[in-house]
């Protein structure tokens, strides 16, 4: 697996620390970083299910919760900071769904972990 040294040190070289400023539009993270991000959106570590609602591919569920890979994002600007303070607060009151998401989809997720699953989740539009 990863150390966590290396994980923060690749959301740090790729400009995103602990702050969690806005990525640059062509802003890549490490593959470790995205690595982690995919286990914890996909079940695999932090106890993660954003699959659940999300899809395992990120393409949404309708009425429930939105695609996670087009560009069109309903509660803000789709930057990396937004992705973090989306995962760390939730969504209360969504748009287009019946139920809010949790804060972390209701998970016990690390600091390291939320800005991981962001930076999969912000990956996903840079591979269309």
């Amino acid at each position: 697996m990863y150390s966590l040294i290396s994980l923060a040190a690749g959301l740090a070289l790729a400009g995103n620390g602990p702050a969690a400023r806005a990525a640059p539009a062509d802003t890549t993270f490490p593959p470790a970083v995205v690595a982690l991000g995919d286990s914890v959106f996909h079940g695999r570590a932090g106890g993660g299910i954003c699959f659940t609602c999300h899809g395992p591919n990120a393409k949404g569920t309708p009425g429930l919760a939105p695609d996670l890979t087009d560009a069109r994002w309903l509660h803000g600007d789709g930057s990396y900071a937004f992705l973090v303070r989306t995962v760390t607060t939730g969504v209360p009151k969504p748009r287009e769904a019946a139920a809010p998401m949790p804060p972390k989809g209701g998970a016990t997720l690390s600091d390291l972990q939320v800005r991981a699953v962001a930076a999969y989740v912000y990956s996903l539009r840079l591979a269309r």
